[in-house]
């Protein structure tokens, strides 16, 4: 087991490169066989979601390497397999096989496929006009009434019905560039 891929490993899978490459994944199908090479992004520094992005450039090289994993028999003591360190060693393997291929594609000057994805946040609530959702009791929205007077007992169950501003992430442009357009 190399102990020193498996470190670097873990560090990039838990960077802000590392999220764009999965949204790439998730909102290209085109990314499918080919390895992602994000060139920049920016993420919503506001969002606590590591997926929601601004904005993710960069290009898709075909795979020419192949990675090489080792037996599943190296990850087997006693009869028992050790499936999350075959697995978080065979995605390390696939990580480094991904640098060494796109680097050397760089090096051969090959220009990769190159794409786009957009992102956006927006507040759901933002077209409601009332202080409590639709779906309210009316005695509840009867509070509406005068906001002022917070005595009512029924205001303990009303907060949960106060419309809040509740914001939601989607990809608004998902795209590939023509091969050698910026």
């Amino acid at each position: 087991m190399d102990d020193r891929l498996l470190k670097r490993f873990r560090e990039y899978a838990s960077s802000e490169e590392a999220f764009a490459v999965l949204l790439v994944k998730k909102h290209l199908v085109q990314a499918k066989g080919h390895w992602v090479d994000v060139v920049n992004y920016r993420r919503y520094e506001t969002s606590s979601d590591p997926m929601h992005f601004r904005f993710v450039v960069g290009g898709l090289f075909k795979r020419e390497l192949q990675p090489k994993y080792p037996p599943r028999s190296a990850y087997t003591i006693n009869g028992k397999f050790d499936e999350r360190g075959y697995y978080l060693m065979t995605r390390a393997i696939t990580w480094e096989t991904a640098h060494t291929d796109i680097e050397q594609q760089k090096e051969r000057r090959v220009i990769p496929l190159g794409f786009e994805i957009q992102g956006h946040t927006y507040d759901k609530n933002r077209d409601s006009s009332g202080f409590f959702r639709d779906d309210a009791p009316p005695e509840i929205k009867a509070l509406a009434n005068n906001l002022y007077d917070r005595t009512d007992p029924l205001w303990d169950d009303a907060m949960q019905y106060i419309n809040a501003p509740e914001f939601v992430y989607e990809v608004c442009k998902a795209r590939i560039r023509p091969h050698g357009s910026r």
